[in-house]
């Protein structure tokens, strides 16, 4: 059916299975992708997942494991490996931004497959490893109808705001004990901001990563920016975020045009990897509202 190899080293597999028939008894180490074996219809070939706590309780995967269906099996930095054989988990599918997979996990000999989705550069070329997920899972033509649809619905709204005249100057995130992490030049999440019609300050950076900023760095580029996107695991006020922040009023963007997005409340980051459309579409609706009429944005909203 497929063959994997992982994890790497020196550029070099350790080990490479061959997965001769669909997953039946998985452990999944991220929420990501439990979203996506769930939307694919096969959430019940998930035996365990790692970070049981972190699901939301509307989540798919927190009412399964309420009623006993599937086991938390720890955290995903340190998981119980004699759980995860003790379920005769078929393979664990890890994701390559938590790091390796524990020695003992690997000597196992129980299949461990990174995803390395985050690593792409384009949200498109990301969501696209959904296709990847629906092999594992003998769900492939469910996979291909997803990503399809996502590819139209992202190529639409991409077009829609492609001749605009005015492109805003795009500020995200906030600093984290001294330390501002914006997206890379290159990375996806940089391509979301150009395809939602706006101006990212760091365009020019050629990484794919995460650039760590100290807080004048990022005033210098970005002073001016024309709107402060924030994503934390909590709403953000106005005033709660000059408390953290003293110097957010050298921003032009505070508060007029900040907005912020509760993780915890909304699945930014499910939709991200495998519905970038979603996120798209709100952040071409800030950027531009004039196309999009009295529709509102899905995972943001303004600070008050």
């Amino acid at each position: 059916m497929a063959e994997v190899s992982t994890p790497w080293s020196g550029g070099k597999p350790i080990a490479t299975y061959r997965i001769d028939k669909p997953l039946e008894r998985s452990v999944v180490f991220s929420s990501v992708h439990t979203a996506a074996i769930d939307e694919l219809g096969a959430i019940g070939c998930v035996a365990g997942v790692a970070d049981g706590a972190y699901f939301v309780p509307d989540d798919t995967v927190a009412r399964l494991m309420a009623n006993g269906r599937i086991a938390d099996v720890g955290s995903s930095m340190s998981p119980m490996v004699e759980k995860i054989i003790d379920l005769d988990a078929d393979a664990v599918l890890v994701s390559a931004m938590e790091g390796g997979a524990p020695a003992q996990l690997v000597q196992s000999g129980i299949p461990v497959i990174y995803l390395a989705d985050y690593l792409e550069e384009t949200p498109l070329a990301r969501a696209e490893w959904i296709k990847f997920i629906g092999l594992l899972y003998g769900r492939g033509e469910a996979a291909d109808s997803v990503w399809n649809n996502v590819r139209r619905e992202y190529t639409l709204l991409r077009d829609r705001v492609a001749n605009v005249g005015s492109r805003p100057v795009v500020l995200t995130e906030k600093p984290m004990s001294g330390v501002w992490y914006v997206p890379g030049g290159h990375s996806y999440m940089a391509r979301l901001i150009a395809d939602a019609g706006g101006k990212y300050p760091w365009d020019a950076d050629t990484s794919t990563g995460s650039l760590p900023l100290d807080e004048g760095g990022v005033i210098d580029r970005a002073s001016e920016a024309d709107v402060w996107l924030i994503k934390d695991a909590r709403d953000i006020t106005a005033s709660g975020l000059l408390a953290e922040v003293p110097h957010a009023k050298a921003f032009k963007a505070y508060p007029a045009a900040t907005y912020f997005c509760n993780t915890v409340e909304k699945p930014f980051f499910n939709s991200v990897a495998f519905h970038p459309e979603r996120v798209l579409r709100d952040y071409a609706m800030i950027f531009h509202p004039e196309k999009f009429g009295d529709a509102k944005p899905q995972y943001f909203e303004k600070i008050k």
